[in-house]
């Protein structure tokens, strides 16, 4: 190869860099990037355990079920259905879910730390204390969720899943 065309060769490289690196710049200034005002579905955080929530049953008296279906929807839909028999998606199935043994879901395989809770019963209590932050209640739980600490939430997710049963129960 001879010098003329390894110049050519250099050349079209170097202008290429120049041509991108001016395009990325001019892109900048012409469409400034702006963060977000909120993100799209908003993820309940979770807060300092003060002790100070009122108890379920109080906040289940004013619980909302149609906010709590809409925070299910949101929250807890991509990973849990909500339909009689439904399918285990990530998580399992929750309709019918209250009053039954913890981990005691046919056909889907829990974690031992939420085996370990396998004597205990799904109840109000025990259900807001899972939703407020799933990693203390099972330290080690398969569930990446980070909890909700808003009481008032909680008793509307927990009337809703309270709601999910057949006529008879």
């Amino acid at each position: 190869m001879n010098t003329l065309r390894l110049n050519q060769m250099g050349a079209a490289c170097l202008v290429a860099a120049v041509a991108f690196g001016g395009s990325w710049v001019l892109g900048d200034i012409l469409v400034p990037h702006h963060a977000a005002a909120q993100t799209a579905v908003p993820m309940p955080q979770s807060a300092p355990d003060d002790g100070q929530d009122p108890p379920i049953e109080t906040l289940l008296a004013h619980a909302d079920v149609a906010k709590g279906r809409e925070l299910a929807d949101h929250q807890c839909g991509m990973c849990h259905s909500f339909a009689p028999h439904g399918p285990s998606v990530i998580g399992p199935d929750l309709f019918g879910v209250m009053g039954t043994h913890v981990g005691d879901i046919p056909d889907y395989e829990f974690s031992e730390a939420l085996s370990a809770h396998k004597k205990d019963v799904w109840t109000p209590a025990l259900l807001s204390e899972w939703i407020r932050k799933p990693d203390a209640f099972a330290p080690g739980t398969k569930m990446a969720f980070p909890g909700v600490s808003s009481p008032v939430e909680r008793a509307n997710l927990v009337a809703f899943i309270r709601s999910l049963h057949d006529g008879d129960n």
